[in-house]
């Protein structure tokens, strides 16, 4: 099999269906390491893997054929509906080690995201303390939507983004997100829940703090839906980054009692002995995530 940029347009594939190398040795049958060499073309496949491989592609991509191998890599990205201009970013850069999760973790995600990801699809705000500004609430801006399987999330504000899968796991939402300014690393953990669509969600937010040393820091969050999503992708991006870059600070009129009491909590050896928490938690029997019908939420800017 001749094809040039065949490591590329690889990568561009498991980009593309959010596939780890282990997982797609494990379909294929072969050792992960040989897919590590197509992948980093100084390898390609032998006649039988090249047939294995497309015919596993056009599994999850009708009428995908040898032939579109050969397609330039901007086109093959925009056939796969991976974004071309970070296609070829991404060609040109050097290789790298990837991080791979678990197949039956992506499995997982993908059965719970397919049976009811599309309840927390949209656009959310976010209300959580500000690292380094004390006593202050920051006013993140989040958009949730399924892509290639699985949840992704966006979060920021006018200071910042991050990106990243978002993964339904036993009842919960886990985001792992990187901020492409610097190459910090944004994690949450979210409480779910079982309702066709999901109107709030709180949990766990960390991240660093943007200062001079970059301190570790973790805080309670509650993330409220503002819209629903229209379904077209460059509107739906275009009303996140409205939100996103409308505000950056919560007025405090915003939050209630209720919620300045979630998100503000009195932990240690102190409130523990009173029966409070030790360490930061966000427990399910305190938890504001709640849900409801499904409804059309319009567009709207809030500040």
């Amino acid at each position: 099999m001749a094809c040039s940029d065949f490591g590329a347009k690889l990568n561009l594939v498991l980009k593309a269906f959010s596939m780890s190398r282990g997982r797609l040795a494990a379909e294929l049958k072969v050792d992960k390491s040989l897919v590590g060499r197509w992948a980093a073309g100084t390898v390609t496949p032998s006649a039988h893997n090249f047939s294995g491989l497309t015919a596993l592609v056009a599994k999850r991509h009708p009428r995908f054929t040898m032939l579109d191998w050969e397609l330039p890599l901007a086109i093959l990205a925009e056939r796969l509906g991976v974004d071309a201009t970070m296609a070829i970013k991404d060609a040109a850069a050097p290789a790298s080690a990837s991080i791979e999760f678990p197949s039956r973790l992506i499995d997982t995600a993908r059965n719970e995201t397919a049976r009811r990801g599309h309840g927390f699809e949209g656009i959310w705000s976010a209300k959580r303390l500000a690292f380094t500004r004390p006593g202050e609430f920051v006013r993140d801006v989040i958009m949730i939507r399924k892509r290639d399987g699985i949840l992704h999330m966006r979060w920021g504000n006018s200071a910042y983004e991050c990106r990243g899968p978002l993964l339904q796991l036993a009842g919960q939402l886990h985001g792992i997100l990187v901020d492409g300014s610097d190459d910090s690393i944004l994690f949450c953990i979210l409480n779910g829940v079982n309702m066709p669509q999901v109107e709030a969600m709180d949990g766990i937010f960390m991240a660093i703090a943007k200062d001079g040393p970059q301190t570790p820091c973790g805080a309670a969050c509650l993330l409220e839906r503002e819209c629903n999503l229209v379904g077209d992708i460059a509107e739906d991006d275009r009303n996140y980054e409205e939100l996103k870059n409308s505000a950056y600070l919560w007025d405090r009129t915003h939050i209630t009692p209720e919620e300045y009491a979630h998100l503000v909590r009195d932990i240690g050896p102190g409130a523990y002995a009173q029966g409070g928490d030790l360490f930061l938690r966000s427990p399910l029997a305190r938890s504001l995530s709640r849900g409801g019908r499904q409804t059309e939420r319009p567009f709207k800017v809030t500040v």
